[in-house]
Protein backbone atom coordinates (compact mmCIF):
# COMPACT_ATOMS: atom_id res chain seq x y z
CA UNK A 1 0.00 0.00 0.00
CA UNK A 2 0.78 3.55 -0.74
CA UNK A 3 2.63 5.83 1.62
CA UNK A 4 4.15 9.38 2.59
CA UNK A 5 7.83 8.77 4.13
CA UNK A 6 8.60 11.70 6.05
CA UNK A 7 11.43 13.26 7.30
CA UNK A 8 12.32 16.40 10.42
CA UNK A 9 12.82 19.37 8.62
CA UNK A 10 15.97 20.08 10.37
CA UNK A 11 17.40 17.08 7.98
CA UNK A 12 16.09 18.95 5.05
CA UNK A 13 17.71 21.60 6.47
CA UNK A 14 21.06 20.24 7.01
CA UNK A 15 20.62 19.29 3.06
CA UNK A 16 19.68 22.71 1.77
CA UNK A 17 22.60 24.25 3.12
CA UNK A 18 24.47 22.10 0.91
CA UNK A 19 23.14 23.95 -1.95
CA UNK A 20 25.49 26.86 -1.16
CA UNK A 21 28.48 24.76 -2.78
CA UNK A 22 26.43 24.98 -6.11
CA UNK A 23 25.06 29.05 -5.82
CA UNK A 24 25.42 31.20 -2.95
CA UNK A 25 21.69 32.25 -3.78
CA UNK A 26 20.31 28.90 -4.25
CA UNK A 27 16.55 29.82 -4.34
CA UNK A 28 16.06 28.28 -7.95
CA UNK A 29 18.07 24.91 -6.99
CA UNK A 30 15.59 24.71 -3.79
CA UNK A 31 12.73 25.29 -5.93
CA UNK A 32 14.08 22.33 -8.46
CA UNK A 33 14.25 20.31 -5.04
CA UNK A 34 10.62 20.90 -3.87
CA UNK A 35 12.17 22.29 -0.31
CA UNK A 36 10.04 25.21 0.55
CA UNK A 37 11.98 28.41 0.29
CA UNK A 38 11.32 29.75 3.98
CA UNK A 39 12.91 26.14 5.05
CA UNK A 40 15.20 27.98 7.85
CA UNK A 41 12.04 29.92 9.18
CA UNK A 42 8.99 29.41 9.16
CA UNK A 43 7.79 27.93 11.86
CA UNK A 44 4.49 26.47 10.63
CA UNK A 45 5.91 23.20 10.28
CA UNK A 46 8.13 20.36 11.30
CA UNK A 47 8.30 17.79 8.88
CA UNK A 48 8.62 17.50 5.35
CA UNK A 49 8.14 14.64 2.87
CA UNK A 50 11.14 12.58 1.71
CA UNK A 51 10.33 13.45 -2.02
CA UNK A 52 12.12 16.27 -1.52
CA UNK A 53 15.75 14.90 -0.62
CA UNK A 54 14.99 12.70 -3.60
CA UNK A 55 14.79 15.98 -5.75
CA UNK A 56 17.75 17.01 -3.71
CA UNK A 57 19.80 14.33 -4.72
CA UNK A 58 18.63 14.35 -8.00
CA UNK A 59 19.46 17.96 -8.59
CA UNK A 60 23.25 17.89 -6.84
CA UNK A 61 23.97 14.99 -9.45
CA UNK A 62 22.89 17.23 -12.24
CA UNK A 63 25.16 20.10 -11.01
CA UNK A 64 28.33 18.23 -9.34
CA UNK A 65 30.49 15.23 -10.29
CA UNK A 66 30.26 11.99 -8.21
CA UNK A 67 33.78 12.86 -6.86
CA UNK A 68 33.01 16.31 -5.84
CA UNK A 69 29.84 15.27 -3.84
CA UNK A 70 31.76 13.19 -1.86
CA UNK A 71 34.12 15.64 -0.66
CA UNK A 72 31.31 17.79 -0.03
CA UNK A 73 29.51 14.79 2.10
CA UNK A 74 32.35 13.61 3.77
CA UNK A 75 32.79 17.50 5.19
CA UNK A 76 29.21 17.79 5.73
CA UNK A 77 29.39 14.47 8.16
CA UNK A 78 32.55 15.38 9.78
CA UNK A 79 31.32 18.87 10.71
CA UNK A 80 27.60 18.35 11.20
CA UNK A 81 25.96 15.31 10.63
CA UNK A 82 27.88 12.97 12.40
CA UNK A 83 28.66 15.03 15.87
CA UNK A 84 24.81 15.87 16.04
CA UNK A 85 24.21 11.69 15.70
CA UNK A 86 26.20 10.90 18.01
CA UNK A 87 25.57 14.19 20.68
CA UNK A 88 22.14 11.92 20.62
CA UNK A 89 23.09 8.76 21.56
CA UNK A 90 22.99 8.37 25.42
CA UNK A 91 23.83 4.42 25.84
CA UNK A 92 27.62 4.10 25.19
CA UNK A 93 28.26 0.93 27.32
CA UNK A 94 29.72 -0.34 24.12
CA UNK A 95 29.61 0.49 20.39
CA UNK A 96 26.85 -2.18 19.86
CA UNK A 97 24.42 -0.66 22.64
CA UNK A 98 25.23 2.63 20.90
CA UNK A 99 24.53 1.99 16.91
CA UNK A 100 21.16 0.09 18.52
CA UNK A 101 20.47 3.25 19.77
CA UNK A 102 21.04 5.29 16.86
CA UNK A 103 18.85 2.80 14.72
CA UNK A 104 16.10 3.16 16.84
CA UNK A 105 16.43 7.06 16.84
CA UNK A 106 16.83 6.55 12.83
CA UNK A 107 13.62 4.76 12.58
CA UNK A 108 11.31 7.00 14.75
CA UNK A 109 12.74 9.93 12.91
CA UNK A 110 12.54 8.97 9.26
CA UNK A 111 9.90 6.73 8.48
CA UNK A 112 11.64 5.95 4.68
CA UNK A 113 15.06 4.19 6.16
CA UNK A 114 15.95 0.89 8.00
CA UNK A 115 19.23 0.21 9.90
CA UNK A 116 20.23 -2.45 12.22
CA UNK A 117 22.99 -4.23 13.74
CA UNK A 118 23.58 -8.19 12.42
CA UNK A 119 25.84 -10.77 13.03
CA UNK A 120 26.23 -13.42 10.16
CA UNK A 121 29.37 -15.76 9.82
CA UNK A 122 31.39 -14.59 12.91
CA UNK A 123 31.03 -11.17 11.35
CA UNK A 124 29.15 -7.94 12.32
CA UNK A 125 27.35 -5.64 9.74
CA UNK A 126 26.06 -2.05 10.08
CA UNK A 127 23.01 -2.59 7.81
CA UNK A 128 20.89 -0.01 5.92
CA UNK A 129 18.22 -0.82 4.11
CA UNK A 130 16.94 1.66 1.61
CA UNK A 131 14.13 0.97 -1.89
CA UNK A 132 14.58 2.39 -5.02
CA UNK A 133 17.88 1.65 -6.48
CA UNK A 134 17.01 1.88 -10.34
CA UNK A 135 15.68 5.51 -9.44
CA UNK A 136 17.83 8.27 -10.47
CA UNK A 137 18.70 9.75 -7.12
CA UNK A 138 19.73 6.72 -5.25
CA UNK A 139 23.29 6.24 -6.23
CA UNK A 140 24.33 10.09 -4.82
CA UNK A 141 21.97 9.21 -1.94
CA UNK A 142 23.57 5.90 -0.97
CA UNK A 143 27.09 7.70 -1.35
CA UNK A 144 25.96 9.58 1.28
CA UNK A 145 25.38 7.09 3.26
CA UNK A 146 28.02 5.06 3.22
CA UNK A 147 30.22 8.30 4.05
CA UNK A 148 27.95 8.87 7.42
CA UNK A 149 27.90 5.69 8.39
CA UNK A 150 31.66 5.09 8.10
CA UNK A 151 32.29 8.75 9.93
CA UNK A 152 29.78 7.64 12.48
CA UNK A 153 31.62 4.27 12.95
CA UNK A 154 35.06 5.89 13.12
CA UNK A 155 33.91 8.68 15.57
CA UNK A 156 32.74 6.33 17.88
CA UNK A 157 35.72 3.91 17.99
CA UNK A 158 37.96 7.30 18.17
CA UNK A 159 39.58 5.99 15.05
CA UNK A 160 39.91 2.29 16.09
CA UNK A 161 37.94 1.01 13.36
CA UNK A 162 39.15 0.67 10.20
CA UNK A 163 37.17 -0.35 6.88
CA UNK A 164 37.66 -3.45 5.29
CA UNK A 165 34.49 -5.19 3.61
CA UNK A 166 32.02 -2.26 2.56
CA UNK A 167 29.03 -3.39 0.35
CA UNK A 168 26.78 -0.87 -1.67
CA UNK A 169 23.54 -1.56 -3.97
CA UNK A 170 24.87 0.95 -6.31
CA UNK A 171 28.07 1.44 -8.29
CA UNK A 172 29.53 4.51 -6.76
CA UNK A 173 33.19 2.70 -5.66
CA UNK A 174 34.97 5.54 -7.68
CA UNK A 175 34.01 8.91 -5.39
CA UNK A 176 34.06 5.96 -2.10
CA UNK A 177 37.44 4.90 -2.77
CA UNK A 178 38.94 8.24 -3.15
CA UNK A 179 38.18 9.66 0.02
CA UNK A 180 40.94 9.18 2.86
CA UNK A 181 38.79 7.60 5.58
CA UNK A 182 37.29 4.79 3.16
CA UNK A 183 40.62 4.60 0.98
CA UNK A 184 41.40 0.94 2.44
CA UNK A 185 38.18 -0.46 2.11
CA UNK A 186 37.22 -3.18 -0.64
CA UNK A 187 33.85 -2.29 -1.86
CA UNK A 188 31.31 -5.28 -3.26
CA UNK A 189 28.21 -3.72 -5.63
CA UNK A 190 24.98 -4.94 -6.49
CA UNK A 191 24.34 -6.07 -2.77
CA UNK A 192 20.73 -5.99 -1.90
CA UNK A 193 21.37 -3.50 1.31
CA UNK A 194 23.98 -1.34 2.08
CA UNK A 195 26.54 -2.90 4.65
CA UNK A 196 29.43 -1.75 6.79
CA UNK A 197 31.82 -4.52 8.33
CA UNK A 198 32.54 -3.97 11.83
CA UNK A 199 35.20 -6.53 14.16
CA UNK A 200 33.97 -8.12 16.72
CA UNK A 201 36.14 -7.06 19.12
CA UNK A 202 35.04 -3.66 18.68
CA UNK A 203 31.00 -4.14 18.68
CA UNK A 204 31.55 -4.69 22.26
CA UNK A 205 34.20 -2.21 23.29
CA UNK A 206 32.80 1.32 24.90
CA UNK A 207 32.03 4.18 23.99
CA UNK A 208 34.19 7.06 25.44
CA UNK A 209 33.48 10.11 23.90
CA UNK A 210 33.12 13.25 26.04
CA UNK A 211 30.43 14.75 23.93
CA UNK A 212 27.67 16.03 25.79
CA UNK A 213 24.08 14.71 25.66
CA UNK A 214 21.10 16.31 23.84
CA UNK A 215 17.61 15.46 25.58
CA UNK A 216 15.42 14.24 22.10
CA UNK A 217 11.84 14.89 22.62
CA UNK A 218 10.11 12.06 21.31
CA UNK A 219 6.60 12.88 21.23
CA UNK A 220 7.78 15.82 18.81
CA UNK A 221 8.67 12.45 16.15
CA UNK A 222 5.26 11.41 13.60
CA UNK A 223 3.10 8.95 15.17
CA UNK A 224 3.81 5.51 13.53
CA UNK A 225 2.29 3.66 11.76
CA UNK A 226 0.17 6.83 10.47
CA UNK A 227 -3.14 7.08 8.15
CA UNK A 228 -2.13 8.10 4.81
CA UNK A 229 -4.31 11.14 5.99
CA UNK A 230 -1.82 12.05 8.73
CA UNK A 231 0.45 10.87 6.17
CA UNK A 232 -0.66 13.68 3.79
CA UNK A 233 -1.31 16.23 5.84
CA UNK A 234 2.15 16.49 7.45
CA UNK A 235 3.69 16.29 4.20
CA UNK A 236 2.06 18.86 2.45
CA UNK A 237 2.41 21.47 4.83
CA UNK A 238 5.31 22.92 4.26
CA UNK A 239 4.02 23.39 0.66
CA UNK A 240 0.42 25.60 1.84
CA UNK A 241 2.28 28.78 1.62
CA UNK A 242 1.60 27.95 -2.28
CA UNK A 243 -1.83 28.96 -1.18
CA UNK A 244 -4.24 26.57 -3.59
CA UNK A 245 -2.46 24.28 -4.48
CA UNK A 246 -3.51 21.94 -7.25
CA UNK A 247 -3.55 18.28 -6.97
CA UNK A 248 -1.06 17.98 -10.07
CA UNK A 249 1.24 20.07 -8.01
CA UNK A 250 1.08 18.04 -4.72
CA UNK A 251 1.30 14.57 -6.64
CA UNK A 252 4.57 16.13 -8.25
CA UNK A 253 6.07 17.10 -4.85
CA UNK A 254 5.21 13.43 -3.33
CA UNK A 255 6.45 11.85 -6.40
CA UNK A 256 3.39 10.47 -6.68
CA UNK A 257 0.87 9.64 -9.42
CA UNK A 258 -1.76 11.84 -9.42
CA UNK A 259 -4.64 8.89 -10.18
CA UNK A 260 -2.88 7.09 -7.16
CA UNK A 261 -3.04 10.22 -4.83
CA UNK A 262 -7.00 10.62 -6.07
CA UNK A 263 -7.56 7.37 -5.05
CA UNK A 264 -5.13 7.16 -1.42
CA UNK A 265 -7.33 10.38 -0.98
CA UNK A 266 -10.57 8.89 -1.73
CA UNK A 267 -10.12 6.05 0.21
CA UNK A 268 -10.06 8.02 3.52
CA UNK A 269 -13.26 9.91 2.28
CA UNK A 270 -11.18 12.85 1.76
CA UNK A 271 -12.14 15.73 -0.86
CA UNK A 272 -8.97 16.66 -1.82
CA UNK A 273 -9.79 20.67 -3.14
CA UNK A 274 -11.81 20.96 0.36
CA UNK A 275 -8.89 19.20 2.60
CA UNK A 276 -6.30 21.38 1.32
CA UNK A 277 -8.40 24.70 1.89
CA UNK A 278 -9.12 23.90 5.41
CA UNK A 279 -5.55 22.97 5.73
CA UNK A 280 -4.83 26.26 4.51
CA UNK A 281 -6.94 28.64 6.88
CA UNK A 282 -5.59 26.49 9.64
CA UNK A 283 -2.72 28.30 9.09
CA UNK A 284 -4.25 31.48 8.32
CA UNK A 285 -5.97 31.34 11.75
CA UNK A 286 -2.58 30.69 13.27
CA UNK A 287 -1.29 33.80 11.84
CA UNK A 288 -4.18 36.35 12.67
CA UNK A 289 -3.91 35.53 16.53
CA UNK A 290 -0.20 36.35 15.81
CA UNK A 291 -1.22 39.89 15.04
CA UNK A 292 2.16 40.48 13.06
CA UNK A 293 1.05 40.56 9.54
CA UNK A 294 -2.03 42.74 7.84
CA UNK A 295 -5.15 40.51 6.70
CA UNK A 296 -3.94 41.51 3.25
CA UNK A 297 -0.25 40.28 3.53
CA UNK A 298 -1.69 37.00 5.37
CA UNK A 299 -4.12 36.55 1.91
CA UNK A 300 -1.31 37.49 -0.74
CA UNK A 301 0.78 35.09 1.52
CA UNK A 302 -1.46 32.05 1.05
CA UNK A 303 -2.08 32.78 -3.16
CA UNK A 304 -4.97 35.56 -2.62
CA UNK A 305 -4.49 38.74 -4.70
CA UNK A 306 -8.02 39.58 -4.08
CA UNK A 307 -8.19 40.37 -0.26
CA UNK A 308 -12.50 40.01 -0.80
CA UNK A 309 -12.50 36.35 -2.06
CA UNK A 310 -10.37 35.54 0.94
CA UNK A 311 -12.52 37.24 3.46
CA UNK A 312 -15.42 35.48 1.70
CA UNK A 313 -13.65 31.98 1.77
CA UNK A 314 -12.30 32.50 5.54
CA UNK A 315 -15.91 33.34 6.14
CA UNK A 316 -17.69 30.68 4.21
CA UNK A 317 -15.64 27.99 7.07
CA UNK A 318 -15.79 30.19 10.23
CA UNK A 319 -19.14 31.99 10.09
CA UNK A 320 -16.85 35.07 10.38
CA UNK A 321 -14.56 37.44 8.67
CA UNK A 322 -10.90 36.96 9.53
CA UNK A 323 -10.84 40.57 11.29
CA UNK A 324 -14.03 39.43 13.20
CA UNK A 325 -11.51 35.90 13.99
CA UNK A 326 -8.96 37.91 15.13
CA UNK A 327 -10.93 40.06 17.79
CA UNK A 328 -12.33 36.58 19.28
CA UNK A 329 -9.34 34.43 19.12
CA UNK A 330 -10.83 32.46 22.49
CA UNK A 331 -13.78 31.71 20.68
CA UNK A 332 -13.27 29.95 17.57
CA UNK A 333 -10.32 27.33 16.06
CA UNK A 334 -9.25 26.30 19.75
Amino acid sequence: MQTISLVPRDTVEFFADMLHEIDHQPYELLRAATIPSDIHFNPDYQYLPESCLKNFFEVLTAHLCQQRLAWIFYRACKETCVPRLIALITERSSLQAALQQFCTQLQTQSTGSHCYLKQVAGKWWFIREKSGEDEAWFRTAETFAVICMAELLRTLTQDDWCPKSIGIQSDATDALSQLPLLANAQFFIGRSATVVEISTALVSKPVSLATPFIHVDQTATPDNPMSFAEQFRMSITPYLSMGKLPIKIAAEILRLNVRTLQRRLKQENIIYKSFIEHLVFEQVCQRLKRGDESITQIANRYGYSDAAHFSRSFKRIYGVSPSQYRKMPDLIGR
